[in-house]
């Protein structure tokens, strides 16, 4: 008896915009554009011969069919993965893939790492580090250091730690050592993050100043870079004063590479977070990490350099 099955590619397009209600978000997580993927519906509508979504004005919802139909999917591609995770348990397998921003990676994950390898040598672990978010299933990843609002769907996230931001200079930079106000750290050189500048993080010099309570002021000048890392790079340097996430400048801190020439803070509006995937979560490598990780974000927390105003991470 033959079987009527569309492309499975098309079929995850569908699974994907179902889970969203929204072709725009499916498109940001499968990397391709919404037009195509509202082509593929089209198409995949056309050949099954029934709507699987309403089209109303403002939103999407799942006709009867669509429902029925986004079901099954969900629940094959969830027998699927737990298939492909009994491959890695029956084949004793131990390489862990995770994936963050390159400035997490470098400055918070990388150097505590050793640490994860002393306590299980067994594990291997693959650190992928990239300014896009990965789709963990399409892509094979097994977990993520987002740093986001912890809006996650069809995902399992679970909060790792907030953060706050703080100027941060090198010890070498002229005058910073006789600041006392906002007025007087803003003549300094400044070293701007212009990736935070639009991603609603409140971790630019505008919303520092803003939390602050200093709207008049102006903190536009000063050299740019593409990441955070890269200004933090820029301080260490010597090149000026920058706005670092105390998640990120807290070890450079501690090792005087950096010092607080006015040292406020103020929070970010996104915190950490570990995101998995449902069928995956009780595989023994990502319970050993989950709770390494968790226990290195709780020491974070608890040994961030202590600094006037509000309290470093909360």
């Amino acid at each position: 008896m033959s079987r009527r099955l569309p492309p499975f590619d098309s079929l995850y397009v569908f699974a994907v915009a179902a889970r969203h209600l929204s072709f725009t978000a499916a498109a940001a997580e499968l990397h391709r554009t919404q037009s195509a993927v509202s082509h593929r519906i089209k198409a995949l509508e056309a050949e099954l011969g029934v709507a699987l979504f309403a089209r109303l004005t403002r939103r999407l919802e799942l006709t009867p069919a669509g429902e029925a139909l986004a079901h099954r999917l969900e629940q094959a591609i969830d027998d699927i993965a737990r298939t492909i995770a009994e491959f890695d348990r029956g084949a004793g397998t131990r390489h862990l893939r995770v994936t963050t921003l390159p400035s997490v990676a470098s400055r918070w994950l990388m150097p505590r790492l050793p640490r994860f390898f002393d306590l299980h040598p067994e594990i291997q672990v693959q650190v992928i580090a990239d300014l896009q978010i990965l789709d963990l299933r399409a892509e094979g990843i097994d977990l993520a250091i987002r740093f986001g609002a912890g809006n996650y769907p069809g995902h399992t996230a679970s909060l790792l730690m907030r953060d706050r931001v703080v100027p941060v200079c090198s010890p070498k930079l002229p005058g910073h050592d006789c600041i006392t106000t906002v007025d007087a750290l803003l003549a300094l050189p400044l070293l701007h993050d212009s990736g935070a500048e639009g991603d609603d993080s409140l971790s630019d010099w505008r919303s520092w100043l803003d939390r602050l309570g200093r709207k008049e002021l102006r903190a536009h000048a000063g050299q740019r870079f593409s990441s955070a890392d890269l200004s933090i790079n820029a301080a260490v340097l010597g090149l000026g004063v920058a706005l670092g996430r105390l998640s990120l400048v807290a070890d450079l801190l501690g090792s005087g590479a950096l010092v607080c020439p006015l040292p406020l803070t103020t929070p970010t509006a996104f915190s950490y977070y570990l995101v998995g995937l449902p069928e995956t979560a009780k595989l023994a490598k990502i319970l050993h990490f989950r709770r390494w990780l968790r226990a290195e974000a709780a020491a974070t927390v608890s040994t961030a350099p202590l600094l006037e105003g509000p309290a470093a991470l909360r």
